[in-house]
This record gives C-alpha cells, structure tokens and sequence, in this order.
C-alpha cells in the first residue's frame, strides 16, 4: 500500500471546486490522457487499496481508498472529464474550518513515500485516525487493554516478495488472535515470520501495529476516554533515512519460535520453579504437583496424552514422568513429538507470556497427524486466554483443514514467480485431507506419480471404450488393485463405470 496525493480539477481553472461532488456522485478519480510521467504514474502504478489523498491546489480536500484497476472513461462529462478513470471508496472528507501549519505540495499526483514529510505524516496520520475508528466501531465488545497486533505487513522487494501486502485482520478491520500463513516450499513462509522478528525494514517497508494501553500523559492518539483506552495504529519502518521510535518496543512484543524441537530444560527449570513457589503458597508440595497436574491436563485435554508427571525432585531441579505402564522417565526421554509439545506449548504457559505477537514456524514437527488436527486450537485457546496474536507458518494440511477460514492466508507463486498472499478460502475448516492439497495448498495431485501415471492410463481407456480386451490395461489394473487394495475407492469408481460400458456394449451388439 502506498500513499498518494493528487489534483482533480482541470488545469488552470482555479474556481472549479467540485472534487467532493465528483467523488459522492462518481465515486472515481482520474487524471487526462497526456502521456506525461503523471498520467503513467497513475495508470501503471497505483495499485488498488493504495490510499490518496485528493487536494484542490494546496488544501486536502478527502482521503480515498483506490478501488480497482484504471480504466478509459467511456462516459466523460463536465464533473467526470478524466480520460483515464479509478474507482475509490470515500475514506473521509477534511474538516474544511481547519486550517494546517504546512503547505501541501502543488503537483498534480506525486507519491507520498518520505516518511519525515509533513505530507506523508498528514496522510498518515488521517488514515490512522479512521482506521482506529473503524475498528472500534466493528467491535461489539469493550476493547481490552494491552492489545498489541500486527494489522498488517508490506514489502516492496525481498526475494520472491515483489509489492506484497499480507492482511492479519478480518472482514471488519479487526486483527485477528490466530493467522494462519500455508503455502509450498520455497513460497517465503519462514521468511515472513524472519522479517517480522529481526524487523530489518528496507525502502517502503513497514508493519502496522494496532495498539490499546492506559493514557498516560501527552498524547496525539485517537482516545476514547469513556473507557479509559488509548488506542493507536501506527506504521513501524526503518527507511528514507529515518528509524521508527517504536523499534525497541516491538521487539519487546515478540516471539518467535523457530523449527526446532526446542529446549525442554528450559520448561523442565521453569515447572520447577513454579512448583516450588506453588508449594510454599499451600503449604503442601503434593498439592502443588497435584495443581502442576491438573494445570497440564488442562492445557492439553485435547490431545490425550501418553505421559504425567511423575514427581519433581526440586533439589536436583528434575522433573520425572510416567507412562501408561507407571515406567517412571525423565522430561529428556520424551519422543520428538512430544519435546514439541513442551518446548512450545509449555514454553509459553510457564513462562507466562501476555500480550505478545508469537511467531511459530513448523509447529507440526514431529507431532502425528492425530495432534496435527487438534494443535492449532490449543494455541487459539493460548492467544485468546493471554491476548496474544498467534502467527503461524506451516505446510500441513491437517493444520490448515483444522482453520478456520478467516484465520488463513495461502501464499502462491505467480507467473512471474513473485508470490501473492490469498485469503478468500471460505470453506477451509473441516475440509478432508486431500481437498486441502487439491483445492488450498494448489496441487494437481495427491498420490505418487507412478500410480497416478497408471491411474491416467486406466480412466483414459475406460473413457474411450478401449479397455475391453486389452492386455496391457488388464495388467495395470491388476497391478493397482494389488498395491492399492480392491477397497480403493478410485478404483471401485473405475470399476463400476467399466460395469456400466460393458452392458452398454452388450445392448448394443
């Protein structure tokens, strides 16, 4: 996305004033058909959601959002004379009684990309300003403090990313607890998640961060004092020669956890800890084991686990678990699968992390398929328990089926091999295992190549009649049956459509 400001009346005709009425009835912007570097600007690149700011000479006018592509005006008149045409959304009207300490500039379109200009900080902060407004306003329920979430991400060029926007909000502007990023190797999940924790912002870059957090002195955020919430979106960058103050703060709301099984000594020290200060609150080391117990159970209820603590030798800082047999164990004998768990999971919970931005790539390592269906709500149960934002990246497809819709976002490669972000997926949740491959992660098959070489072979036979009395189909069939089972369901299609042929061909001799 990026900010615009631009002219819409005729040149030299300073008494026009019609801007406000052409975008009320027309609901369009445009600019006239001299092939000068403006006109290219505008029809070859403003991109649609770019935001504009329209002015009438020196003085703003409205804050549009642009709509669509260009397109030649077929209908001009004398308040819609532009050759060229967008569409816009009509984002608000400048209080015209105000007057600004600055002058914007005089041209008649320019880009706003000098992130310490007074334009770019006026476009900026207008924008802000409604989009604050418009979260409220779709938020039903009173707005918790201590919110900190990425509303969305922007890069202008790193490797495959070319002018790529990645939403992390719903349909109503609202940042979402869990997104879900899903795509191929090599489609620049990991990278996604690197850029978002090293925050090592280039050119245009930037991430909009929506924040909520007590008033505290001074301050020019939009606040709604009813409720004692300050609320703020701002833009993080770290370009055109300037760095954003809020670095250092945005580091503090972040995690990130890599693809590692992770350092189960880490959690096994901080179960300690708590069951020792748990004990002294009781008075009672077997209740705190009992509450750790119960407290663990909770957290995982959905994915049964095969293992419970044991005892916590507290001296030696061990923890010991026991499994379904009692064969007592140490937390370091637990199968990878399970090390995720407690690396990840129980990393979060016992070190109490709130109101962070937790980036988590791979979290399917190791786990089978059975936990891949049932992980992704256990950290949506994390976010929403400890008003943190849950960033995702994966390629299994028990994850995403496990989705729901508004919380994924699939990255593809185009054309011209850059990737683009799509998150118009309505029917990703619940979806079985193959149509997640087919229909979200875009493969054109499910099986290995040999046997979908040989599957091809057989339904093009069928389909064509010449099955019947051919030896070489005959023998491929065979050969599926005997590596596929007679209960395969292609193959009990296949073969019911060769019944159906048959008596057809019967009939007809």
């Amino acid at each position: 996305m990026t900010y615009w400001h631009m002219q819409l009346h005729p040149k030299d005709v300073d008494d026009w004033h019609q801007e406000k009425k052409l975008l009320e009835e027309k609901k369009v912007i445009g600019i006239d058909d001299s092939e000068n570097a403006q006109s290219k600007q505008f029809k070859d690149m403003m991109r649609e959601n770019d935001i504009v700011l329209i002015k009438h000479r020196q003085q703003p006018v409205a804050l549009v959002s642009v709509d669509g592509e260009y397109q030649k005006n077929e209908n001009q008149d004398d308040l819609n004379w532009f050759k060229f045409q967008r569409k816009i959304e009509i984002l608000d009207f400048f209080d015209s009684s105000k007057e600004l300490d600055f002058k914007l500039p005089a041209a008649r379109l320019s880009k706003s990309v000098d992130k310490n200009s007074d334009t770019f900080r006026f476009i900026d902060s207008w924008y802000k300003q409604i989009t604050t407004k418009k979260y409220i306003e779709n938020t039903n329920t009173d707005i918790a403090l201590d919110q900190y979430k990425i509303k969305s991400l922007y890069i202008k060029d790193l490797k495959m990313f070319n002018d790529f926007t990645l939403s992390f909000e719903d349909n109503n502007d609202v940042a979402l607890p869990i997104v879900v990023i899903a795509g191929k190797n090599g489609t620049g999940k990991t990278t996604i998640l690197e850029y978002l924790a090293d925050y090592s912002m280039e050119d245009e870059d930037f991430v909009e961060i929506f924040q909520t957090r007590k008033p505290q002195g001074l301050a020019e955020w939009f606040y709604e004092g009813e409720k004692d919430v300050m609320i703020e979106t701002f833009r993080l960058y770290e370009s055109m020669g300037g760095i954003s103050v809020k670095k250092p703060e945005y580091k503090e709301h972040i995690e990130y956890l890599p693809v590692t099984v992770g350092d189960v000594g880490n959690v096994e020290k901080k179960i300690v800890n708590y069951y020792i200060t748990n004990a002294e609150k009781l008075d009672s080391f077997k209740e705190s084991l009992e509450n750790i117990q119960k407290y663990i159970n909770d957290i995982f209820k959905d994915l049964e686990l095969s293992f419970s603590i044991s005892k916590i030798d507290y001296k030696e800082k061990k923890v010991f678990l026991k499994n379904g047999n009692k064969k007592e164990f140490s937390i370091n004998e637990l199968s990878t699968g399970e090390k995720t768990l407690v690396s990840k999971v129980l990393y979060l919970y016992f070190n109490d992390i709130k109101n962070k931005i937790i980036l988590i790539d791979e979290p399917e390592l190791s786990l089978h398929p059975s936990w891949q269906n049932r992980i992704l709500k256990l950290y949506e149960n994390f976010a929403i328990q400890n008003n943190c934002q849950m960033i995702i990246a994966t390629h299994s497809p028990h994850i995403i089926g496990s989705s729901k819709p508004q919380y994924l976002r699939v990255l593809r490669k185009k054309s011209d091999g850059s990737v683009e972000a799509l998150d118009n997926y309505s029917k990703s949740y619940g979806l079985e295992f193959n149509k997640v491959l087919l229909e979200i992660m875009g493969m054109n098959e499910t099986r290995t190549p040999e046997v979908e070489k040989d599957l091809k072979y057989i339904k093009e036979q069928i389909y064509s009649n010449e099955f019947i009395s051919n030896d070489e189909f005959q023998i491929r069939w065979n050969e599926l049956e005997k590596s596929l089972g007679k209960d395969d369901l292609d193959l009990k299609l296949l073969k019911l459509e060769m019944n159906i042929r048959e008596k057809k061909n019967v009939s007809y001799n």
